[in-house]
């Protein structure tokens, strides 16, 4: 802006100098042709100003410069850079119970394990007898393991890019 403002006051300048001069060294004769060409010079050096003054876009970079610019001679509206991320996650500990063998022990016919785990004589006496010798006693135990939770996938850099239509 500072430089057209500039080329305009040169050019006015100019202008005005030429008029001056045309004043002191016009003669009768010669007025009319001096002013037509003083006011063809004026008009030819507004005319450049106006067409060497054409706004030029902003060349895009992809990160300040994203909207309304020129890459490679195409005209964006839109021109953004989005780099690569890295996938973010954290990990959550899991709990899960598995039946294992805990130990050994006298079964009873009624289902349940004697007390004492008692091998002799008289073992379940109240509980209708021996099932089982050595019956495997199952209990739950727990299981812990760390799990991955992904909170947002990797992205791979990429580009929006999207030509201005007139």
């Amino acid at each position: 802006m500072k430089e057209k403002n500039k080329r305009k006051s040169i050019l006015l300048g100019l202008a005005i100098f030429l008029i001056i001069i045309g004043i002191f060294a016009n003669t009768n004769d010669n007025k009319e042709l001096q002013s037509e060409n003083v006011n063809k010079v004026e008009n030819d050096a507004v005319d450049k100003v106006e067409t060497s003054t054409e706004e030029k876009l902003p060349t895009c970079d992809g990160t300040k410069i994203t909207e309304n610019c020129e890459a490679d001679g195409i005209v964006y509206s839109i021109y953004k850079y989005y780099p690569a991320e890295e996938e973010k996650y954290h990990y959550e500990t899991v709990t899960t119970y598995e039946k294992k063998i805990t130990g050994y022990c006298t079964l009873c016919n009624d289902g349940t394990y004697s007390p004492t785990c008692a091998t002799g004589r008289g073992a379940c006496s109240h509980h209708g007898g021996v099932a089982q010798w050595n019956a495997p006693v199952y209990s739950n135990v727990a299981k812990k393991e760390e799990k991955k939770v992904i909170d947002s996938p990797a992205t791979p850099e990429r580009w929006e890019k999207v030509e201005k239509t007139d």
